[in-house]
Order: C-alpha cells, then structure tokens, then sequence
C-alpha cells in the first residue's frame, strides 16, 4: 500500500515535471519570437511567471534551457524514426526511412527543427564536456541525441549483414556522413522555402532525388 511519504514525494514530482513543462513553454515561445540571442532569462521568468531563482533551480543557464527545447526535439525524431523504420525491410529501405522521418519532422515540427539545427551551430561545446562536468538537462541531451545515433547504427549495421548497402566503409562513418548531408539538407531547405515557392519542384522532390544518389552510393561493391 501507498504510504503517506510516498504520496508526498509523487506529488512533488509531479509539481517539479509540471514547473519544468510550464517553464520551457514560456522559453519556447521566447526564442521562437526573439531569437535565442535576444531572449534573457529575466524575459523567461516574466513569461513563466516564475522567479529568476525558480528557473534556476531546474535550469543552470539559458543554454540549459535551450538545450531541454532540443531534448524534447530529439524525442520526437526517435520516435518518428521508429515508425517509419518499423514499416520497412532492412536494408535501403530502412536507410530511407531513416531520412524521411528526419524530412517528415522538419515539416510538421518546424519550429523544433530551427531549434534543433540551432542548438548544432551555437552549444557545440555540449558534446566536448567531460562528463562530471554536464548539468543534468546536457546529459538527458547528450542521451537523446546517442539514442537516435544508436537507432540510425542498428539499421546501417542491418543493411551491411543483409548485404543491401557497401560493407567497405565502417557503419559509423556511413552514419556520421549520411547525418551531415541529411541534416544539411535539411537546414538548406528551411532557409529557402521561399525560393522553392517560385521553382517548379518542392522540397519532396529534392529529398527524393538526394535519397536515391545516396541509395545508388552505397549499393554493394563487387569482391
């Protein structure tokens, strides 16, 4: 049975989760309208309607609340992922799949996705912190971000033992590079969408073409 302390604590993880949620919303709103640059945490605990001292004490600084905008970013990635590799054989299809579920994300999560690619250009020195020294939200992030990276392994590892794809290349170098291109894309085709309105093809059909190039790269070498 439920005791008294155990119901204490529930209800003050519950107010904790709840404080969090609350607080990131506020900071969302902030960034997505004023860019990170131009967003104080004074702004965000007006916002929030929290004092700066309750936004520090769940977040150590502005980037450590940028980054928990990333981690649920990430959240949602893994589990497009899933989705769309589940729907596939191994092998290319799955590769694809990969891709697309990153392209379908940038679509229907754009604000998350500005945020996402953001986050690449202005805290890379996240993933060089030794481990002591990462805040608790830089390490929820970090785990997010090696759980798509162990999602996107496991179906370049399928594919090289299925034999659909070159077995030549070491499967992190295949990931780290399929990830570089893919995620370039991406961010290129959230800076020129207004381009693309005046072209007479759109961003599905680039990510086609792109995925097909990389299809016919990896297609196995002959011994």
């Amino acid at each position: 049975m439920e005791n008294f302390d155990d119901k204490k604590i529930s209800r003050k993880q519950k107010e904790t989760k709840l404080r969090k949620q609350n607080i990131i919303e506020a900071a969302e709103k902030l960034f997505l309208a004023n860019g990170y640059e131009d967003t104080t945490m004074n702004q965000i605990a007006t916002e929030s309607e929290f004092s700066k001292g309750t936004l520090y004490n769940y977040f150590k600084s502005k980037d450590d609340l940028y980054l928990a905008i990333g981690t649920k970013a990430y959240e949602i990635i893994i589990d497009y992922t899933k989705y769309f590799v589940e729907s596939k054989d191994p092998g290319v299809d799955q590769l694809k799949a990969v891709g697309y579920a990153y392209y379908e994300f940038t679509k229907n999560y754009p604000d998350y996705a500005h945020i996402f690619h953001d986050i690449s250009i202005k805290l890379p020195h996240v993933a060089q912190k030794s481990k002591d020294k990462l805040t608790a939200n830089e390490e929820e992030y970090l785990n997010r971000s090696e759980a798509y990276g162990e999602q996107f392994r496991n179906v370049i590892i399928k594919a090289i033992k299925t034999r659909s794809i070159r077995s030549d290349k070491d499967p992190f170098l295949i990931g780290f590079t399929l990830f570089m291109m893919t995620s370039g894309i991406m961010k290129e085709l959230e800076q020129h969408q207004k381009t693309l309105e005046t072209m007479e093809f759109d961003g599905d059909d680039i990510i086609d073409f792109v995925f097909d190039m990389i299809a016919e790269g990896l297609k196995p070498r002959e011994d």
